[in-house]
């Protein structure tokens, strides 16, 4: 998540050890080209995105297959924007240099919350219990969700080799996904062990976006409907619903129409609603012409009959 990284060795990963697979592309989306992608997340069949930079950082709902920003809540420009997080009815961010952690309501997007933390803050995801972090070393801090306290910390090694510049996480079961700055790598990390079981070259996307210093690979988000994927970087035009290796076979027309139906089965309270006002109006209406109707007859019925003209009294009185 650094602008700029002062180094004169490669990372860790570099000298990586672990199986390295491809990535499996399904689909490819739009993805804001302006945004410095710094976290990603789904759920509930939306996309939710911390994009950094002081004086651009912002919190976005965004459409995961058209990309397109739904709302968004801008930071105050004191502030750089980092990874984020889901948490109940909450998304929690972190911060680059600023040692605050924002939580943020989840319906609104309005802060509701903050918490303190000593150091940078890079990557976050949450496993269930602890939040994980990364500060951009070979470490990965565990804190308590409710008040962010530090519970343990595990260092991440490669066979024997720490595995520095850790960014961008998201956590899926008892594995902790991460970006390596720097890289086109993602690493999947034992997160009982900090040992790092499999390498993911995402190379093939990376060579289609611009070649700017700090365009890149950031972004890991967990599609649990299709057990995929969505990874993007920074100032990327696009993000791909990825498998993590071909072990998994693949239909073409699927991811779309799954992620349709997660968007769907988040909405279909509003869509029942909205069914049942229509169909109460259009009962209402019905009703309305109905008693005109009645009134119609019954007023025809009460009518009394006109009085005949008196030419036709005169015709018959000559009969």
């Amino acid at each position: 998540m650094l602008l700029a990284v002062l180094t004169c060795s490669l990372p860790a990963s570099a000298q990586a050890q672990s199986e390295t697979v491809e990535l499996v592309l399904i689909s490819s989306h739009q993805h804001d080209s302006e945004a410095f992608t710094q976290g990603l997340e789904m759920h509930d069949g939306l996309l939710y995105e911390s994009t950094g930079l002081y004086g651009h950082s912002s919190l976005r709902e965004v459409d995961p297959l058209s990309g397109q920003v739904i709302r968004q809540t801008e930071l105050d420009e004191s502030l750089f924007a980092e990874g984020i997080t889901v948490v109940g009815d909450s998304i929690v961010m972190l911060t680059w240099k600023e040692g605050v952690a924002l939580v943020f309501d989840i319906e609104s997007l309005t802060v509701i919350a903050n918490h303190t933390y000593s150091g940078e803050g890079w990557g976050l995801c949450y496993d269930g219990t602890h939040l994980v972090m990364s500060n951009g070393s070979s470490e990965l801090a565990f804190r308590n969700p409710e008040d962010f306290t530090l519970v343990s910390i595990l260092r991440v090694t490669d066979q024997g080799n720490e595995v520095n510049l850790l960014n961008e996480l998201e956590c899926v079961g008892q594995t902790v996904y991460a970006n390596v700055w720097g890289s086109d790598s993602i690493i999947a990390i034992d997160k009982s062990t900090g040992e790092v079981g499999l390498t993911i070259d995402a190379s093939m996307f990376a060579e289609n976006e611009s070649d700017g210093y700090n365009n890149v690979l950031n972004g890991i988000a967990y599609v649990s409907e299709q057990d995929a994927f969505l990874i993007t970087g920074k100032n990327w035009t696009s993000m791909h619903l990825v498998l993590f290796g071909d072990t998994q076979d693949i239909q073409e027309e699927e991811p779309l129409e799954s992620l349709a139906i997660s968007i769907l089965k988040s909405i279909w309270p509003v869509l029942l609603i909205a069914v049942l006002v229509v169909f109460l109006s259009s009962m209402r209406f019905l009703s309305a012409i109905m008693q005109f109707l009645i009134l119609m007859v019954v007023k025809r019925q009460t009518e009394q009959p006109p009085m005949p003209s008196e030419e036709k009294q005169e015709a018959g009185e000559r009969q």
